[in-house]
């Protein structure tokens, strides 16, 4: 059919050599000699457009073949129809198809490959492909930036981002999930670590997703505190509010009762106290609200230096306790100025509190591009077993505290899309780090 027109060529070239052939075995037994030698002259040049054709099909192929393996399609022998070609065009036609079919589909998957790198680089999860001898075979975006490396060879060269992660690594397992908590830059960071393998082209390689869930953790835990306040506050002021009122109300008609008036006086202060402690009940609960009903911050784009002097000279007293570090380069933050103001206030009435003497406030740049402020002191410090206790609502260690002056603080850095981290030693003082996102 058409698209094997091509085949004619050769099949005429062959029956002619064949004719040939046989006229001229013809002319030799009956001995026309002078017809033989046109005879064999035309059989020679049969053979030779045989040869010939036989050779540019060879090179052809051999071209067509390069062209494939190296995706040069340009080189092609077919890339130039218009030029003289000993092969019959149909031949360089189906060459000219096969290339495009060939070169379509690999624009495709080339296509198809950017499309899942991209989708990949852009994922907020690290993902670490490497084979079970710990060869590293690609590692995402995301990866590069928690890790700090980008292009690690092999496992063993993540030793500098945590001294137990080529060995996790070495271990992890298809199906393996757990949750792995580590020290990175200015806060401690929790990571899910999970793990699948595939093979391909015969290799088995293992997937390992390490995502920072230290964020949502803290997202979930700061809803479940708020909505818990909540409700307490809720049941516990529709409890004391009649409370109180029935108290104001007893203790205007204890005089109209009946009975000595040391009785009545007694009563009186029953009351009397009852109605107190109720009151103080109430603006306890009213301080508690608000934690769950801190208002959204309005970011604003602010100079680091320039915000901790505020508070420097706002906060500092006769005993001139407070000091400024900051680096010579300026530091912008996207904040609100008056609530990250209000943390680092609560920050140095408690180094106050906690007996120090030299408060040093500070800024930075992490290694990891995140901003920092930091409150330093040297008081007594805070137990490691107290440490992970006093972020949490109505917990305190002060007789007279009621323990929401670093919640609202945590509050505050969970709003900022930051956090705040506590580094600690009992009798050396105490390290508050304010991290905020990367801009």
């Amino acid at each position: 059919m058409k698209k094997q027109a091509w085949i004619k060529t050769p099949l005429w070239l062959t029956v002619g050599l064949l004719a040939c052939c046989l006229c001229s075995a013809w002319l030799a037994v009956h001995g026309f000699y002078i017809s033989l030698c046109v005879a064999l002259c035309l059989t020679a040049f049969v053979a030779y457009a045989i040869y010939r054709y036989i050779l540019h099909s060879a090179r052809a192929m051999a071209q067509f073949i390069w062209s494939v393996r190296y995706s040069e399609f340009l080189s092609s022998p077919a890339a130039h129809l218009n030029a003289p070609q000993i092969l019959p065009e149909e031949l360089l036609t189906e060459m000219q198809d096969a290339i495009e079919h060939y070169r379509s589909n690999l624009q495709k998957k080339e296509s198809q490959l950017q499309y899942f790198q991209a989708l990949a680089n852009h994922i907020d999860m690290a993902v670490l492909v490497y084979a079970h001898d710990g060869q590293m075979e690609w590692i995402n975006e995301a990866a590069k930036c928690l890790i700090h490396m980008e292009h690690p060879r092999t496992v063993n060269d993540l030793v500098s981002f945590h001294p137990n992660l080529p060995e996790k690594l070495r271990t992890l397992k298809a199906g393996d999930l757990s949750v792995w908590q580590i020290k990175e830059e200015e806060e401690n960071v929790q990571l899910a670590l999970s793990g699948m393998e595939f093979i391909i082209q015969g290799r088995k390689l293992l997937i390992a997703g390490m995502k920072n869930i230290h964020s949502a953790l803290d997202s979930r835990e700061t809803e479940a505190w708020q909505k818990l306040i909540r409700v307490l506050t809720h049941e516990i002021m529709n409890s004391i509010t009649p409370i109180i009122s029935l108290t104001e109300l007893l203790t205007k008609y204890a005089d109209s009762l009946e009975g000595d008036e040391e009785t009545k006086t007694e009563m009186k202060q029953m009351l009397q106290t009852i109605g107190r402690r109720g009151n103080g009940l109430v603006r306890f609960m009213n301080s508690y609200r608000e934690v769950s009903h801190l208002p959204q911050p309005i970011l604003k784009l602010c100079n680091a230096e320039e915000l901790l002097e505020g508070v420097v000279r706002l906060m500092q007293n006769e005993v001139n306790d407070l000091h400024l570090s900051v680096p010579a380069v300026a530091l912008r933050v996207i904040a609100d100025k008056e609530q990250i103001e209000q943390v680092l206030i609560n920050l140095i009435r408690n180094a106050r509190e906690n007996e120090a003497t030299q408060i040093t406030l500070s800024a930075g740049i992490t290694p990891g591009n995140h901003l920092f402020l930091r409150v330093t002191d040297n008081g007594t410090g805070i137990e490691p077993e107290v440490q992970e206790r006093i972020f949490i609502p109505f917990f305190t260690t002060k007789p007279t505290g009621s323990g929401i002056g670093l919640t609202i603080s945590r509050q505050i850095m969970h709003q900022h899309h930051g956090s705040i981290a506590v580094q600690s030693k009992t009798g050396e003082g105490s390290m508050f780090t304010l991290l905020f996102p990367v801009v």
